[in-house]
């Protein structure tokens, strides 16, 4: 014979009816992580910019970059994480152009600016770009796009 075991208390008429009725509701909670953004983050934020800016601007034949958006993992040693996409103005052709990229870097604790070692387009040089993401997700510092 099997014993039955009731986890709402609460609510045991319901899920008596429920049970008798062959109507049973399953419920779901959903974990929400809710961060609050501190002005350190922002700032933060625009190190990591300022960074990837200077490193394209340094790198790669781009006149301007007009926007950049990305997102970021860093782990406890500092190293950082990148994947975004760079709205820019090239110095020959003419036009906009968006490209999306990978970056891995570090967190320089002297000069509190975050340095770019690495950093390729995906169309643009797709082997550079597919080793920095294996080396990125052994480091656990992949951020993950939802």
């Amino acid at each position: 014979m099997a014993k039955i075991i009731k986890f709402n208390p609460q609510n045991n008429d319901n899920s008596q009816d429920n049970l008798e009725n062959g109507t049973v509701k399953e419920e779901k909670r959903v974990k929400t992580d809710i961060k609050s953004i501190t002005e350190d983050d922002i700032n933060f934020l625009e190190l990591v910019a300022k960074g990837v800016e200077e490193h394209v601007l340094y790198y790669f034949a781009v006149k301007e970059v007009l926007g950049i958006e990305f997102l970021h993992k860093i782990n406890e040693k500092g190293e950082i994480g990148i994947i975004g996409v760079l709205a820019y103005e090239h110095k020959r052709r003419e036009g906009s152009f968006v490209a999306e990229f990978i970056a891995k870097g570090y967190f320089d604790k002297k000069s509190s600016k975050v340095v770019i070692t690495e950093l390729a387009f995906k169309q643009g040089e797709p082997q550079l770009y597919q080793s920095i993401s294996k080396t990125l997700k052994a480091k656990k510092i992949l951020p993950e796009i939802n």
